[in-house]
């Protein structure tokens, strides 16, 4: 039985997800140790990442203005964020299912794990995507990815089977563009600094996104 193939059989499925990736447990040493997957799962081998597009019909009209009453984009996008994140959660369910019945002990894991002390996920799933060889991490702090740029949500299933590791991405889709930077309200966003990439102030970008009720310049923008 080929593992690898029968979960991107169940990813492509028609209720299935965009994008999958696969991560060696090893590649994560380099996190704090609260951070890592073996604190969800001692044994872990394995991290499995998937995503799935955001409708840049969508995206694309995101802004950081809304008025009381008014129905707007962002309420389209709402709705459909989360339809795409509820998708993500039944596929990673099925995945971790498969594994499970198979021997292999998993857990899938959902966005809505959140430590508002440090406005951070338990779990990063950008920094998995990236070691799942799904893309980059651009200036403006989101996963860039070649199908999608950044219109992507992510999730990630954790498990003890050995599977085999994607490539990572080599290719840096955000170089010499600032378009992300120039454009955000809040001013959360800076320049790099060495290799500090992204240079973002996420409590100031929290705090205009809440007053706001949304924000998405830092997508919408972008020319991937």
């Amino acid at each position: 039985m080929n593992l690898n193939s029968e979960l991107r059989r169940i990813c492509a499925l028609p209720d299935g997800v965009d994008l999958i990736g696969v991560a060696p447990s090893e590649r994560f040493l380099d996190l704090p140790e609260n951070k890592r997957p073996t604190t969800f799962l001692p044994k872990v081998k394995s991290v499995i990442v998937i995503g799935s597009q955001l409708f840049k019909v969508l995206t694309k009209k995101l802004t950081a203005q809304s008025k009381v009453g008014e129905v707007s984009f962002r309420d389209f996008y709402n709705a459909h964020n989360e339809t795409v994140t509820n998708d993500l959660k039944q596929t990673g369910y099925r995945l971790a299912r498969y594994l499970t019945n198979n021997g292999y002990p998993s857990i899938n894991i959902g966005q809505d794990l959140t430590d508002y002390r440090t406005i951070s996920g338990v779990f990063s799933f950008k920094y998995a995507a990236v070691q799942a060889g799904l893309g980059v991490i651009g200036k403006n702090g989101l996963l860039l990815t070649p199908s999608y740029g950044p219109r992507v949500k992510l999730s990630a299933v954790i498990t003890e089977a050995p599977l085999v590791g994607d490539d990572l991405a080599i290719e840096d889709f955000c170089t010499d563009c600032e378009i992300c930077i120039k454009v955000c309200p809040s001013g959360a966003l800076k320049e790099p600094v060495g290799e500090l990439r992204p240079n973002y102030d996420r409590f100031v970008c929290c705090s205009f996104y809440t007053a706001n009720e949304g924000c998405g310049l830092c997508m919408s923008k972008c020319p991937l």
